[in-house]
């Protein structure tokens, strides 16, 4: 074996093993300490590679972490989907996730290019500043580009953190993502640090350059490493006094009783007439028995009726009863149908919606939601509307308009307290704009209405809820998750979580309902983040990442042309 071979063994040694670190930080491990050290290998093969090098090996140790981590899309063959359209999926949603990491690789490497591999302030700027920026920018570019797909960002893993993810009420989920990758970059930074060391001590001389001897002190004391860890301690107690802030205001806030119904309805490729019979008759008897707690709302999960309205009776009905036997104001996810003329001439024809509508508890509507981010071959067929045959390979059989508004929803107790609520439909509570624009409207709580039965018997419920919990984070509010198989459950402000179990601990899978109060205040805590939004962090991080991919492209192709080009001594010899 040459040299060369084995270094690239180790390349690639190193990025698979960043790759099962990353997978070992989510759940169903949910080792979060994973997080802090599992890109270390891969930082030392983008620090020691071309840009292109990088990029490969990165989107190889990438691929391993989405493969694993979506295993979950396995549950959709259990559940009666086609399994070759499941594997395709998951193999190719999993490529191309990796390549946001191999971009990452790719732009990083540019800078540890101009950095050099000498101690001093290049690589202070690259290890503190420029690889947290540019990671935020990949992440945000993945959670927009094509509809994006928000999952498992690395800040998630640390959900269970409650004093560090407070950052996020500032930056969004990216800024708890770049304190890992501070802390990530100097362990690599002492690693190397260290191997310098133990070279130099080998070949019996003193490594200059800034290396030195006492490798373990030095390293320690390095402004490569104390500087990121400097800022991650920061963080995580200005995050400390965040959440004691809140729980001093908590008593203080509103209360507001609201009934979640976990009705546990199969998977859309096993229902037929005998379980939509027995599904309803559970969700009712569900309400029912909530409602002897006498809760304030009580909300349904989405499509939870497993009809349409407002033209099908018999769905209509189903509200009104269940808004009686609750004897409070209920809110359920449902498929909406409007009935649209294009012109005079032309037949009526049909809009569907995946939608939220709130009734009083004497049936009547006081106001609806219309889902604004749908989730492409499962709601909707790219380009369906433009080649309208597309639209019979939709999953559910219709193929969905999106909303264009966020719908605040109002409801106002007797005593005259008004609860402002923000509808989110279920991968919604993934898209961390719509959650912002929510609160901007006046939203005071999030309500989540999801359907996680495709994915029954996997770990997809609870990664889903990881995500929700740093909606509420983000904006200071309260937000409850109504889910029809999946977590339901109520997410306070700062990050905590109070689940519906079942007799055993689990959290999904089984039916139930959970009535518990909920504080919602006045005016949400203080979060720049509503504000501003990714303008703090996750904008001028993808502006990064664009500016150093062009480069590295232009600088490549330039490299190419020259060699390319005849030697003045070969034109002479002409």
């Amino acid at each position: 074996m040459t040299r060369e071979t084995g270094i690239r063994m180790v390349k690639g040694a190193a990025a698979v093993l960043s790759g099962l670190l990353l997978w070992v930080a989510f759940p169903p491990q949910a080792q979060t300490d994973s997080a802090w050290l599992a890109l270390a290998p891969l930082f030392l093969v983008i620090r020691h590679c071309t840009p292109k090098g990088a990029f490969g090996w990165a989107w190889l140790g990438g691929l391993v972490f989405w493969v694993l981590t979506l295993g979950w899309f396995s549950a959709i063959i259990k559940n009666d989907g086609p399994w070759p359209l499941v594997v395709l999926g998951q193999v190719a949603l999993s490529a191309w996730c990796a390549l946001f990491l191999a971009v990452y690789a790719y732009a990083s490497a540019r800078v540890w290019q101009w950095a050099g591999e000498a101690s001093g302030w290049r690589r202070v700027l690259t290890v503190s500043v420029a690889d947290p920026l540019v990671w935020a920018g990949t992440e945000y570019a993945r959670g927009c580009l094509f509809s994006g797909f928000a999952w498992n960002f690395l800040g998630v893993s640390q959900v269970s953190n409650l004093p560090l993810i407070q950052i996020a009420s500032v930056t969004g989920v990216y800024g708890v993502s770049a304190l890992l990758v501070l802390a990530n970059g100097a362990a690599a930074s002492v690693m190397e640090r260290v191997a310098a060391a133990c070279v130099a001590r080998l070949q019996r001389r003193t490594a200059d350059g800034g290396q030195g001897t006492g490798a373990g002190g030095r390293a320690l004391r390095s402004a490569e490493s104390y500087v990121p860890l400097a800022l991650a301690l920061g963080c995580w107690v200005w995050g400390i006094e965040r959440v004691s802030g809140w729980k001093r205001a908590e008593s203080k806030a509103a209360e507001w009783r609201i009934a979640l119904v976990q009705p546990n309805s199969p998977c859309i490729f096993a229902i037929n007439d005998d379980t939509m019979k027995t599904q309803l008759e559970l969700l009712l008897n569900q309400t029912r028995l909530a409602g002897a707690a006498q809760p304030d709302l009580v909300v349904w999960p989405e499509t939870a009726v497993l009809g349409s309205v407002p033209y099908e009776q018999q769905t209509m009905k189903l509200i009104r009863d269940g808004a009686a036997a609750a004897g409070s104001p209920l809110l359920t996810g449902t498929l909406e149908i409007e009935r649209i003329k294009v012109s005079p001439e032309a037949a009526e024809g049909m809009l569907f919606y995946n939608a939220a509508w709130l009734f009083s508890a004497t049936g009547e509507t006081m106001g609806r939601y219309r889902k604004q981010h749908l989730v492409p071959f499962g709601e909707y067929i790219p380009l369906d509307k433009r080649l309208p045959f597309l639209q019979r390979f939709a999953p559910t059989g219709v193929s969905c308009t999106p909303g264009h508004d966020p719908s605040v929803l109002h409801l106002t107790k007797a005593a005259g307290q008004t609860l402002a609520m923000g509808p989110l439909i279920c991968f919604e509570d993934t898209v961390s704009g719509l959650s912002r624009n929510a609160v901007r409207a006046g939203a005071t709580v999030l309500v989540l209405m999801t359907n996680d039965a495709w994915f029954n018997g996997s770990i997809e419920p609870e990664q889903h809820l990881n995500q929700s919990i740093f909606r509420a984070v983000e904006n200071g509010v309260p937000m409850v998750r109504a889910a029809n198989s999946g977590v339901s459950c109520v997410v306070d402000p700062v990050g905590r979580v109070r689940r519906l179990e079942s007799a055993q601990g689990a959290v999904a899978d089984f039916s139930g309902f959970l009535v518990t109060p909920v504080a919602v205040p006045e005016r949400p805590l203080a979060a720049p983040y509503t504000r501003w939004g990714d303008w703090l962090l996750g904008i001028p991080g993808l502006v990064a990442v664009l500016l150093l991919t062009a480069c590295g492209l232009t600088a490549a192709r330039r490299k190419t042309a020259n060699s390319q080009q005849p030697k003045q001594s070969d034109l002479r010899l002409s």
